[in-house]
């Protein structure tokens, strides 16, 4: 028979690690969110970019805003300005009203 305890553990385990995938990192950023053509993008001061996914309407309320965004990016990822890293929002948080 199995032990009650050791099968709660495993079920408990598995239940955390269903949420995020293996390789994924949280991250938080600033800059300015720009929407362009229904997409939407975070300049950082830095010089860095990163493409937005997550939900449209509430990325939309932020457009023009310097904001400060918390998502996850694959672990490896950095910005470059020649290949932008795809940051899948989970939060976010209104700094200005305008990135000047």
């Amino acid at each position: 028979m199995h032990n009650p305890s050791i099968v709660l553990l495993i079920v408990l385990i598995s239940a955390a690690c269903v949420g995020q995938q293996a390789g994924d990192t949280t991250i938080t950023v600033s800059g300015c969110m720009i929407g362009m053509n229904g997409s939407f993008k975070l300049s950082t001061h830095g010089g860095g970019l990163y493409v937005l996914k997550g939900d449209h309407s509430a990325l939309f309320s932020y457009n023009g805003m310097l904001v400060e965004v918390t998502g996850t990016v694959k672990a490896s990822k950095t910005p470059s300005q020649a290949r932008p890293v795809t940051l899948h929002v989970t939060k976010v948080k209104k700094l200005a009203d305008s990135c000047q």
